[in-house]
């Protein structure tokens, strides 16, 4: 009896599922799309179809910088937690952490890593 509950809550899971995928196929367009198979990065369409073509060196320094802020963000939550316990080390320990990653930010955002200007020249061709 203690999972009557669980199972309650798959069933009305599953029914709900399967009602809204046969809502979607009454009421959806019967018509395809003469964009629907057409491949798409970041929101940026592809100017070159071919699966050979290379990507701008800015999505990867982008996959980067955001890597980097999530581990920070992921660093941030369990130190919250424990704060009053680590006291004034665990304070400058952190502040020195968030300082050093504010540098980082810095120091790409002066490099040019958040500029895209490569835009400009792909929609141009």
């Amino acid at each position: 009896m203690d999972y009557m509950g669980l199972l309650a809550f798959f069933g009305v899971m599953l029914a709900l599922a399967l009602i809204l995928i046969s809502l979607n196929a009454l009421l959806g367009p019967k018509t395809p799309e003469s964009m629907e198979d057409y491949p798409y990065e970041c929101g940026v369409p592809l100017y070159d179809q071919s699966a050979q073509s290379t990507f701008h060196q800015g999505y990867y320094l982008l996959g980067l910088l955001l890597l980097l802020f999530d581990i920070e963000a992921a660093f941030l939550f369990p130190w919250t937690v424990v704060y009053k316990y680590l006291g004034v080390f665990g304070f400058i320990e952190m502040f020195l952490f968030i300082l050093i990653l504010t540098y980082g930010l810095l120091y790409a955002w002066r490099k040019g890593a958040l500029d895209w200007q490569f835009e400009e020249e792909v929609l141009e061709r």
